[in-house]
């Protein structure tokens, strides 16, 4: 009897909301393909889709359902196909009317208002009751402006001013945050999705396995690596936590790891592929659109730091494992190097994306491409055939993955339009600079903190939207270039991910591992202190970002590579054997001096660490004459 024979019947509700699910994603293959519908039209559709059928999938209580909904949530999934559909049919004479001049009728003002309070009530259920509070905070605030202190005071609106702005035009909820959702994040969850059901995600983690498993500490190396190579794709870090953390924190366990090192070294590399080009969850597209630069030259931007941190995490492992005394996996526990390139023909896809990109194609077109080679590529390994069911299973498994990011970007929308609407962002910009008293490097830390919590418990894509609406306004009155001010609160955005006391991969790392989250948290802060670090040093010294001239950019990005043995050092306290603190204290300075970039700082701390090592091995060596039988010292 063959497996599909074997497999329990789907009822007539499950059929109905894969069919569903299987449309909205559908619909935006469709536009890719053939061209998208205008803004106006395009924006309301993509929400109609995700917020009628989120509240078919989400219960009250914020848990996925299996079961039908029951009759109070299919009312409100008709209330949103009304309020949405409102605004797509009309979506004509909304574009040529004059936004908060133009009078709404009743049936408009109803529409707009319904749809703003179930957008709020499904991002409780699906991202959490903190974005779901600091929209209605941004909502209240608009209301509240003259009874506001100082610079945050304005004239205030009226409700019906509010959800014209918010509801019927794209500064609210259909700005630039559900423009991106509907337009790359949609097709690029598409595409991740059939990557993963293709086999690709099996390749990259046989990859990391047959690369670092034989070497000391190969189980950590394993984890680093394939969360490198499955975060770029994935948007989500907890989502690649549950992915990859599966396989490797047990690896860990078993091989000598605590459950919290564990757990942290799975959290702190999930998180930071989503600082991994070429994709980083979406956001580069994001950030490229936004600032108005090529896609290409935003991964360059992104490649130095997010190489910086995985090589700072895989240097702490190591040497976690020369103090344990873990060893490499035996060779038959791991792949066949050579098998798993056989089967490497299932990655091309990645290669068609970027090339795609290369030959001058929008980010959306080179994604569609890619997703149909995935297809193509498939048919090249027996096995992992992908044919019309596997089609439909991930058209249905991609649409239900959008709706969170979808809805999440609608809150996002929600805060941009009170941002818009009121000009609170210049405000935020004048408190930072009287709060710092113009101290750039304390803005910086003002700043930093800002985006850790406004970060905090939303998709990456999602994070970056937000902080960028209010950060970086900051940053560039204080005189800081574009470029680095977008990085800068994206990679503490992204950072808010792993940070306690809200950490969402922590969270679900802590799952996984059996641990406490918490120590899974300050664990997983320490492995990735070194981005910490980095953001401060570019936003003065771009050669982090690719901009300059090329030998300044390969001197600094050699010495911060350095300066992370020296940080993995200090941090472990191990160091060709194990250190005591004043030799930490020394190796941290080492470290600061060769990540910052700049001759004289890498001369001193190049020196120090040189200084440092030859004492070290000068008492290893002493230590093997006096003793030869103990081994190392």
């Amino acid at each position: 009897m063959s497996p599909d024979a074997q497999a329990p019947r789907r009822n007539a509700w499950d059929l109905a909301m894969s069919a569903g699910f299987v449309l909205f994603a559908g619909y935006h293959v469709w536009t890719t393909a053939f061209g998208m519908p205008v803004a106006y039209l395009h924006r309301p559709i993509h929400l109609a889709f995700a917020v009628a059928l989120g509240f078919l999938l989400y219960s009250a209580r914020g848990q996925k359902r299996s079961q039908r909904a029951p009759v109070w949530d299919m009312a409100l999934s008709l209330l949103a196909l009304a309020g949405f559909g409102t605004a797509a049919w009309l979506a004509e004479p909304i574009s040529e009317r004059l936004a908060m001049v133009d009078p709404l009728s009743a049936w408009q003002l109803f529409c707009g208002g319904t749809i703003i309070l179930l957008v709020l009530e499904l991002i409780r259920r699906t991202v959490g009751w903190l974005l779901a509070a600091v929209a209605i905070l941004f909502l209240a605030y608009a209301f509240l402006g003259p009874h506001m202190p100082g610079v945050l005071a304005h004239r205030g609106f009226g409700w019906k001013a509010i959800v014209d702005y918010q509801a019927y035009g794209l500064e609210g909820i259909y700005s630039s945050a559900v423009g991106v959702s509907s337009t790359y994040i949609v097709v690029f969850i598409i595409f991740g999705t059939f990557l993963e059901m293709s086999g690709a995600g099996e390749v990259l983690m046989d990859l990391g396995r047959a690369l670092t498993g034989r070497y000391r500490g190969g189980p950590a190396k394993i984890a680093v690596l394939t969360s490198a190579f499955f975060g770029t794709i994935s948007g989500s870090a907890a989502a690649n936590v549950y992915a990859t953390g599966s396989f490797t924190i047990p690896l860990m366990k078993r091989t000598g790891y605590s459950p919290v090192f564990a757990g942290a070294v799975e959290a702190a590399a999930s998180t930071g592929g989503q600082l991994m080009p070429p994709i980083m969850g979406a956001a580069a597209f994001l950030m490229a659109d936004i600032l108005g630069i090529p896609y290409l030259k935003v991964c360059a931007a992104a490649l130095i730091p997010s190489v910086l941190y995985f090589f700072s995490i895989l240097m702490m492992v190591d040497f976690e494992a020369a103090k344990l005394g873990i060893k490499g996996l035996p060779k038959e526990e791991l792949p066949d190097l050579r098998a798993t390139l056989r089967r490497s023909v299932l990655l091309t896809p990645i290669v068609v994306l970027v090339g795609v990109m290369l030959a001058g194609y929008t980010p959306f077109m080179a994604a569609f491409m890619a997703t149909a080679s995935t297809l193509a590529a498939s048919w090249c390994v027996p096995g992992k055939r992908m044919g019309l069911r596997q089609v439909i299973k991930a058209l249905d498994t991609s649409g239900r993955r959008t709706v969170l990011i979808a809805v999440a970007c609608a809150g996002a929308g929600l805060i941009i339009g009170v941002v818009t609407l009121t000009g609170v962002g210049l405000n935020i910009s004048s408190l930072v600079i009287t709060a710092s008293g113009g101290n750039t490097a304390l803005a910086l830390v003002l700043i930093m903190v800002a985006s850790i919590l406004m970060g905090v418990g939303t998709p990456t894509t999602v994070a970056y939207i937000i902080v960028a609406t209010l950060g970086v306004p900051a940053l560039q009155n204080l005189g800081f270039e574009a470029l680095p001010s977008h990085f800068f609160v994206f990679y503490f955005g992204v950072l808010s991910m792993i940070t306690p006391p809200v950490a969402v991969a922590s969270y679900a790392a802590a799952e996984v591992a059996g641990a406490d989250m918490m120590r899974i948290g300050v664990t997983g802060t320490r492995l990735c202190f070194v981005a910490f670090l980095v953001p401060f040093l570019f936003m003065y010294e771009p050669a982090l970002l690719m901009v300059g001239a090329p030998t300044k950019i390969l001197l600094a990005f050699a010495t911060a590579l350095v300066g992370c043995v020296a940080l993995a050092g200090a941090l472990e306290g191990w160091y060709l054997g194990c250190i005591g603190p004043a030799l930490r204290v020394l190796l941290f300075a080492s470290a600061l001096l060769m990540i910052f970039p700049g001759h004289r700082t890498d001369l001193f701390g190049f020196a120090l660490l040189a200084a440092i090592t030859l004492w070290r091995r000068s008492r290893r060596a002493a230590a093997a004459a006096q003793s030869p039988s103990n081994g190392e010292a």
